[in-house]
């Protein structure tokens, strides 16, 4: 973990005086392995902290942060020390939000700020690199209220990405495969977004819950993917401490064209492939006391492998697993 990292961390842990909640937690992905695809090499382990504050007494301003150290031991467990990167990662996320409009039924609450994301070389390779990415991210927020039990909602986020990478993956027309170094790239783009959601509270005050959800992602000489996906799901607070989310996301649309040169060898430009996803899972939460919470999800998810050539693989399956304790003060 990198020092500034844990100084910085430290320096915002140690604002007590106007914390609003602390949380405390692990994911983990583990992968079926299905004979020769080593799907497992994507097994990772990834603790966190995080949680949110307000910087200034009596403001509106509030700030949410993250640290997660993700392990890649999947990766570990079959290269070893042969291992190049995407092993061990550090990420950090910094939000601010504060500002609310509201006019009649209609209220936006925006949200911005970053993700960082710098892996750790194996400098005992040969082909040891440079990786690390930076994520500006702009959360336009928006809720519609149709009736008193119903509303119409907006949610996630869009912004650019600033990436330096190995050249192996980025293949411009300047690509040479016998002189490659790292690179930065400044024309990437990424956005996660529920265009057009609908929340309804019954009598019990459960929740049920539909939305269209749009995934975009712009890699520079690499490729360009939009999915659009629909999302369901049912908030059940079974009693006064426990909640059960249960949800399901099926992709109606998948779609990922190749960006390489076309004046490099073996290009994938304007190649296509299709690569859906289903997950089934949930969400739960329970109540120790009024401000101590334990927190999780639990998820399936099967994702179509198919190669730019067309040829097809075993489904990559997942199963995912969160935990955390979330303190409030």
């Amino acid at each position: 973990m990198s020092k500034k990292i844990i100084l910085l961390l430290a320096s915002i842990l140690s604002i007590s005086t106007f914390a609003a909640t602390i949380e405390i937690g692990f994911e983990n992905e583990q992968y079926d392995d299905k004979g020769t695809n080593n799907y497992n090499r994507s097994d990772v382990f990834m603790p966190y902290v995080g949680g949110s504050f307000n910087p200034i007494e009596g403001s509106k301003l509030k700030l949410d942060f993250k640290y997660m150290y993700q392990d890649q031991y999947g990766k570990e467990r079959a290269e070893g020390t042969n291992a190049r990167f995407k092993t061990q990662r550090d990420r950090f996320e910094l939000f601010a939000s504060g500002y609310s409009y509201k006019n009649g039924n209609f209220s936006l609450n925006p949200k911005a700020g970053f993700r960082y994301e710098q892996w750790a070389i194996n400098d005992n390779s040969t082909s040891n690199q440079t990786k690390r990415s930076l994520g500006l991210r702009f959360y336009p927020d928006m809720t519609y209220k149709l009736s008193d039990t119903t509303n119409l909602y907006l949610s996630g986020f869009t912004g650019p990405l600033f990436n330096e990478t190995k050249q192996q993956s980025r293949k411009d027309s300047g690509y040479n495969s016998k002189n490659l170094g790292s690179n930065n790239y400044y024309g990437d783009w990424y956005q996660e977004i529920q265009l057009l959601g609908i929340r309804h509270t019954l009598p019990n005050k459960d929740m049920l819950w539909a939305s269209i959800y749009n995934e975009y992602k712009y890699l520079e000489h690499t490729s360009e993917y939009i999915r659009w996906q629909m999302r369901i799901g049912y908030n059940w607070k079974t009693t006064d401490k426990l909640a059960i989310n249960p949800f399901v996301r099926q992709d109606l649309y998948y779609e990922e064209e190749g960006k390489e040169s076309n004046s490099v060898k073996g290009s994938n430009y304007g190649l296509k492939r299709d690569k859906d996803e289903t997950r089934v899972g949930t969400t739960f939460s329970y109540k120790f006391d009024p401000t101590l919470t334990l927190v999780g999800e639990v998820y399936w998810q099967s994702a179509k492998n198919v190669a730019y050539s067309g040829k097809k693989s075993d489904d990559k399956d997942r199963m995912f697993y969160k935990l955390g304790l979330r303190k409030s003060f």
